[in-house]
């Protein structure tokens, strides 16, 4: 039984890392200001490039070399027309048809073929732990785990680090208030170029992943949502990185266990649901967690932010006057409104018995 636990934790390990590296793409574009929902394209496009530069060189390292240069340049598009004003999101979604059409197209033209591509390549090799490996739960948990997946699970804490820094706590101000940082000297428009191409170059790797480090073939939309549901993993984990690898490991286990259910003879159609599903109920959570909070949901574009204003509910209280409360006089008159100068005081009575007299008599 542990056994078995220990393999599914692996699978579940294993299928959070393109999640992994989807969400830290989103994640770091949202704390520059940018809503990027083209984290589907550059998965996609990091997972054909980087199996063809594998099978033409006959090295895998090039290969994710080449996934995280061509999610870079889809992010370096991305930023050249956030600085030209174009709509981040309507682009975002040209960009995700665009490479699932180009891809399918590539494969028909000139790899002879529509639904798979498997070239005569390895593979990435699995990392062997020292000790760790030769124990039996710890072997079969730690097992066909190479280094892509060591690097996802690492890039999270040593991001939480570089926002420590002064160049992190920069971008933090870029994204939190863009008018602001510009007006204290900070480059935003450059801040948010290059995080676009570097989290295009991290989503590339998580395409890389899946064609080169794991299965070592490419399939028509290989992908298969992991971009959206990245995204959603980084929404879930509020885009802090202390939460994203608890929320990308959610979805990554719910994919593992939509796995195990096909071996019980459960429709492949219904397990397929599984991960989608799960996004789906992450997203109720996390709006009903703002509502309740009555916080406001900002999604920034280049051009526009889409703010979604979620209302605080306010409890009224009456308030029961006071008994010694003097009402006014309903014959007081009004001050003037043209009078610039504040009355004086009264002038001391001379009749009080406390106030000294005044002598009228002249000598």
């Amino acid at each position: 039984m542990i056994l078995v636990l220990a393999d599914f934790l692996n699978s579940g390990i294993r299928l959070t890392t393109p999640i992994l590296f989807a969400a830290i793409a989103s994640m770091l574009s949202a704390r520059a200001g940018i809503l990027n929902l083209a984290i589907e394209s550059k998965v996609l496009i990091g997972a054909f490039v980087g199996i063809l530069v594998a099978a033409g060189t006959g090295n895998t390292l090039l290969g994710v070399v080449a996934a995280a240069a061509a999610g870079a340049a889809i992010g370096a598009v991305m930023a050249a027309a956030h600085r030209l004003g174009v709509d981040l999101v309507v682009l975002a979604i040209g960009l995700n048809i665009l490479v699932l059409q180009l891809t399918v197209f590539l494969m028909r033209s000139f790899l002879g073929g529509v639904g798979t591509y498997k070239p005569d390549i390895d593979p990435i090799a699995s990392v062997s732990v020292p000790v760790l490996s030769d124990l039996p739960v710890a072997g079969n948990l730690l097992s066909r785990l190479n280094w892509l997946v060591y690097l996802a699970y690492l890039l999270v804490p040593a991001i939480a680090l570089w926002f420590r820094t002064r160049a992190g706590r920069h971008l933090l101000a870029v994204g939190e208030a863009p008018l602001a940082a510009a007006s204290a000297g900070l480059k935003v428009g450059r801040s948010q170029v290059l995080t676009l191409i570097v989290a295009g170059a991290i989503a590339g790797l998580g395409g890389a992943f899946l064609s080169v480090g794991d299965l070592g073939l490419f399939t028509r939309n290989m992908s298969a949502d992991r971009g959206w549901i990245g995204i959603t993993a980084a929404l879930l984990a509020l885009n802090k990185p202390a939460f994203l690898i608890p929320a990308a490991g959610v979805f990554g286990l719910a994919s593992a266990a939509s796995i195990r259910l096909q071996q019980f003879d459960v429709p492949a159609n219904l397990t397929q649901f599984i991960p989608q599903g799960a996004a789906f109920v992450a997203l109720v959570l996390v709006g009903l967690r703002s509502t309740s909070r009555g916080q406001v949901l900002r999604l920034w574009s280049n051009s526009s932010r889409i703010s979604l204003a979620l209302p605080r509910r306010r409890r009224t209280v009456a308030v029961a006057p006071r008994p010694d409360a003097v009402a006014p006089r309903p014959d007081a008159v009004a001050p003037r409104p043209d009078a610039g100068v504040a009355p004086s005081d009264p002038p001391a009575d001379d009749t009080a018995p406390d106030a000294p007299r005044r002598s009228t008599l002249h000598h």
